[in-house]
């Protein structure tokens, strides 16, 4: 019996693994163009760069929604969107929402509120399997096009910061694993 549960643990703990790396190549960034057809852009605060990509591509293209979710309820709105900003009617900022699940659940209301069906998610590229994991999930009827803010490269990584963005990883990739969790037991 004690050789079942450590065989059974052993090849939980190699699925682990091997999902991690399966995972990692989920993440690689790669360069998109944005998707002309989106008839708005959610973009989910919490890293460098979302906020102003959100709002560049919104500027460019006329007649989308935005929403800019999870943004800490202490930043003033005016501090986000520009005064000059055109069309600043049609977004939307989120101060309720504090995980990657209130954004996707706050996400599908303004979705169904603006009647969207093409919709590109604004986020970095190693919340991106995630966010999508749970946006589409919560509003599978809706067309989802990941777009991640740019990676910047360092080639001054010390072996210390190169540690520790792996243990980021490591954490980020569990909380894809929770996720999944999640939707099973909602």
């Amino acid at each position: 019996m004690r050789s079942l549960v450590l065989y059974t643990f052993s090849i939980i703990i190699i699925f682990k693994i091997y999902g991690f790396f399966i995972f990692i190549k989920k993440i690689q960034y790669q360069e998109i163009s944005f998707n002309e057809i989106s008839d708005g852009i959610a973009v989910l605060t919490g890293g460098k760069g979302r906020i102003n990509l959100g709002l560049q591509l919104f500027y460019k293209n006329n007649g989308l929604q935005l929403i800019i979710s999870g943004v800490d309820k202490k930043v003033s709105d005016k501090s986000i969107v520009p005064d000059d900003l055109k069309n600043s009617y049609n977004i939307t900022i989120d101060k309720e929402s504090e995980s990657t699940y209130q954004n996707a659940k706050l996400i599908n209301k303004w979705i169904r509120k603006n009647n969207l069906k093409n919709v590109s998610i604004i986020t970095s590229y190693y919340h991106i399997p995630r966010s999508m994991l749970l946006i589409q999930s919560l509003t599978p009827a809706v067309n989802f096009y990941p777009y991640p803010v740019k990676k910047i490269l360092s080639n001054k990584n010390s072996f210390k910061e190169n540690i520790f963005y792996y243990f980021f990883l490591v954490e980020e990739y569990i909380k894809y694993l929770l996720s999944h969790l999640i939707l099973l037991l909602k």
